[in-house]
């Protein structure tokens, strides 16, 4: 059994916390209503199991040296784990659901770095042919095997629909180290010298609190923005919803925490497209870094937010090693996608048919030194949700910024303002 020490993508999502070693991990929730057949379940969640390698991975922490470690165990197989839910109603049956996964939750924290089984697919029963699919992934080996993919996976093999392959997570490893030694990446480096010096000496607007008990941190509803009346003012001035809500960020944090810049980490692609669809969806970033101007319209400073925005992600990815090696701060990560699909939205599931689901209690909780802002878009609405441990930013703080944003989304749809007229608004 030969052990690796982790690759910084995964470093630099593996949080040092109390009791020392903490992973977070990333939770999908589907509602199945209708009839299911068991053992076809089982034989196709095993049957994903055997076919990506990252369900072989396992993990554990060495004293001696501080340091966690991979390793690989064959032949891992999926028993279907059935748990059934109690209570007398669908409301009494959610919480029997939501505090079990609290259970599984705290015992995987404790067994994440001591060799066990990082991960978990869970069916829960709530009688009358109602199911809740649970599927739950150690951070780290969602480079492997992402939410999404995996819960499409689940669900195509079950309609005996096509399943497409995915890559060797042993493979993504090497490959990382290999490129980290390559000229291609010292090139890399040399071309964005400049950059990388400029976010190094860049004043974070967040800081960590010091000796104060840290609470887990949890994604809590924001704020949902109507698409219809942003529509005219996007496609007039050739804005994305994303630019939008990426402006109403950057004015957040500007007026709550009385900054004239503030930068924001977006996630992106890897740097192989083999490995976009499947694998290490985090491994390059890119800062979005604004000034906003306070002689400027809100719809001024949205449209310099969109050109800085599309300038930066496609010259300057910054590697998750970069980050790790300078200690340059993810203050508030900012991802505008849905890992599984639009909520609400129904698919067939055999002869059921399944949704996803969305429930605050069934989603993960884990310790954080960073924010991070989540929209998901539907047809209608930018679904904003804000993932905080009260601390980094309380709730007077959250409730300020959702004033922001709506006083944003005012400018842009109703009367516009200066961004220097805006800040008045909030001024104590």
């Amino acid at each position: 059994m030969e052990k690796t020490e982790l690759i910084p993508i995964q470093k630099a999502i593996m949080c040092f916390s109390e009791p020392r070693i903490y992973s977070p991990c990333l939770a999908g929730v589907f509602m199945v209503e209708g009839k299911i057949d068991k053992a076809k379940l089982e034989a196709v969640i095993d049957t994903v199991v055997h076919e990506n390698d990252a369900f072989n991975y396992r993990f554990t922490y060495d004293e001696n040296d501080d340091k966690v470690y991979q390793y690989k165990v064959e032949n891992t197989v999926y028993t279907l784990d059935e748990r059934i839910a109690s209570g007398n109603t669908e409301e009494e049956k959610l919480q029997d659901i939501r505090d079990m996964i609290a259970e599984i939750r705290r015992i995987n924290m404790e067994g994440n770095f001591k060799g066990e089984i990082p991960w978990n697919i869970i069916l829960f029963n709530m009688g009358n042919d109602k199911y809740i699919l649970y599927v739950r992934l150690i951070h780290i080996i969602t480079d492997g095997m992402s939410i999404g993919i995996l819960i499409n996976k689940i669900i195509s093999g079950y309609n005996d629909a096509p399943v497409t392959g995915s890559l060797n997570m042993t493979d993504f490893i090497n490959e990382t180290f290999e490129f980290m030694g390559s000229d291609e990446y010292n090139e890399l480096l040399n071309n964005n010298d400049d950059l990388i010096r400029s976010h190094i000496n860049y004043k974070p607007f967040l800081s960590i609190p010091e000796g104060v008990e840290r609470k887990y941190a949890k994604y809590n509803d924001f704020i949902t923005l109507k698409k219809d009346k942003l529509n005219e003012i996007c496609r007039k001035n050739r804005l994305s919803f994303f630019h939008v809500a990426l402006l109403m960020a950057h004015t957040m944090f500007s007026v709550v925490f009385d900054r004239t810049e503030t930068r924001l980490t977006i996630p992106i692609g890897t740097r192989k497209k083999k490995h976009m669809a499947t694998i290490a969806p985090m491994l390059e970033c890119y800062f979005s870094r604004i000034e906003l101007d306070e002689n400027k319209t809100m719809l001024e400073n949205t449209i310099e937010c969109r050109n800085l925005n599309l300038r930066e992600s496609k010259t300057a990815p910054i590697m998750a090693n970069i980050v790790l090696e300078h200690g340059m701060p993810l203050e508030c990560i900012v991802t505008y996608q849905s890992y599984i699909t639009n909520f609400g939205e129904e698919m067939p599931f055999g002869e059921a048919k399944a949704r996803a689901f969305s429930d605050n209690g069934m989603m993960d909780y884990y310790y954080s030194n960073c924010l991070c802002l989540s929209g998901v878009e539907t047809n209608d609405d930018i679904i904003l949700t804000l993932r905080t441990d009260d601390m980094l930013m309380d709730p007077e703080q959250v409730a300020k910024g959702v004033k922001v944003f709506e006083a944003v989304y005012n400018c842009l749809t109703d009367k516009d303002m200066t961004f220097g007229e805006l800040k008045k608004q909030f001024a104590e």
